[in-house]
């Protein structure tokens, strides 16, 4: 009968049954991102929402869907974010608004643009310009609602300017109103000043500038204040920036500026880290915002520790893969090859040590047909008369069945012809 040269099985298979449990439990632990998140941002006619509007649709090019959750302001987006089962995984935090110390999950992805902080007063109620927070002294004013970061921001400027905004021995009257209530309320006398934030191109802003019975505060302690408060920077309004025919506002005008940071929790995949401020750069460049190409999205600006993806791509841009395949296309190969390397701490010592293993495995089998073939020649020895050719023929068939390597088959033809030796010799000694 023809040898049978081949490898055998078992040294294959179990490696490679091995390798593909490995392999299947490393892929079930390396989760792909889900094509669905959600953002809490702001009113739905302030610039927060805006912007998130705006990403949610350059999201939705590489087919990541942004749920977009308007909220009363910063501070509400804060508490959304911590409360994990709210599942909010984006946000947006105006400065001042939470620390490090107390969130420490979570973690900045950039600085996406500023917001200034305007205080409107009616003119009537002052007998000259206010150019000073203390000036605001026992005037009824409001800084937005409870929850927001306005109103987080105005208290901290109050107490600057050395007004006490608490309780009964209130040095001024705080109203809670929104920036449209408030508009209302300047114009029918019951409020004297109110102080917003937002961005210059905000509509409500151009209404406010419009009203000739309103005035805009230019801080001469713009610089001091920004000193105090670091998440804050000083500017220069110039005249006509918010409408040049409408020529508003009427005279170069110093402001605060709070910086609008995007905030993700630590939980997010960080796969997403790079489309989402991909999408930011392209939504910043569509919002027609008036600040300076490529000052946005940054990587200064927030007080919160900057998530090391994010670092990254500000400084270099996206990954390879992710400059050359579509997002999805990039998440299965980054799922590729992080499940291919610790293969290869499996699979390289195992075709280092599969010779041997092999060699081993082929010994024993043969060992075993050799112990056989003593064994019966022992009995034989013993009781001449025993029947033996039986045995003989089994050992001489296991032998026939071996399927080893070419390199073992010289083994093989030695086992088989110590077997036509025995038989040989048993014969002659049974006669």
């Amino acid at each position: 009968m023809r040898l049978q040269i081949k490898a055998p099985p078992a040294i294959i298979i179990w490696p490679a049954v091995l390798i593909l449990l490995v392999g299947f439990g490393l892929w079930q632990l390396i989760p792909k991102p889900p094509s669905t998140i959600t953002m809490t941002t702001g009113g739905e006619r302030g610039l927060y929402y805006r912007f998130g509007v705006q990403l949610a649709q350059e999201l939705a090019k590489e087919r990541i869907t942004l749920q977009v959750l308007p909220s009363a302001g910063s501070a509400e987006n804060l508490k959304r974010l911590e409360d994990r089962s709210q599942n909010i995984d984006l946000a947006l935090l105006q400065g001042g608004v939470g620390s490090p110390e107390q969130q420490p999950n979570i973690f900045a992805l950039a600085s996406v643009f500023d917001e200034q902080i305007w205080i409107f007063y009616r003119r009537q109620a002052f007998k000259e310009p206010p150019t000073q927070i203390s000036q605001l002294r026992d005037k009824r004013i409001s800084i937005s609602m409870p929850g927001s970061g306005t109103r987080v921001l105005g208290l901290e400027l109050l107490r600057l300017g050395g007004l006490n905004a608490d309780g009964e021995t209130s040095d001024v009257k705080l109203m809670d109103l929104d920036a449209r209530d408030s508009l209302k309320s300047l114009a029918s006398k019951t409020l004297d000043a109110a102080l917003l934030v937002a961005g210059p191109q905000t509509p409500i802003i151009a209404e406010y500038l419009s009203s000739p019975e309103l005035g805009l505060m230019s801080l001469v302690h713009a610089d001091a204040l920004a000193l105090r408060m670091p998440y804050l920077k000083s500017t220069l309004l110039p005249r006509g920036a918010i409408n040049l025919a409408q020529d508003l506002p009427r005279s170069d005008t110093k402001l605060l500026a709070a910086t609008a940071t995007l905030v993700i929790h630590e939980d997010i995949h960080p796969a997403l880290i790079t489309p989402i401020l991909k999408a930011s750069e392209d939504a910043l460049k569509k919002m027609g915002l008036l600040q300076a190409e490529g000052d946005f999205p940054s990587a200064i600006g927030f007080s919160w520790p900057h998530d090391e993806d994010a670092k990254e791509y500000l400084k270099k841009g996206p990954s390879f893969l992710y400059r050359h395949l579509p997002f999805w296309g990039a998440v299965w190969a980054d799922r590729a090859i992080r499940l291919v390397l610790p293969l290869l701490i499996i699979i390289v010592p195992l075709i280092r040590y599969l010779p041997a293993l092999l060699k081993a495995g082929i010994e024993a089998r043969l060992s075993n047909i050799y112990r056989q073939l003593r064994t019966l020649e022992k009995r034989c020895e013993a009781d001449r008369s025993l029947a033996w050719e039986a045995e003989l023929s089994e050992i001489e068939h296991r032998a026939r069945e071996l399927r080893v390597p070419k390199k073992y088959a010289v083994d093989v033809y030695t086992l088989r012809m110590h077997i036509d030796m025995a038989r040989d010799h048993l014969s002659s000694s049974s006669r």
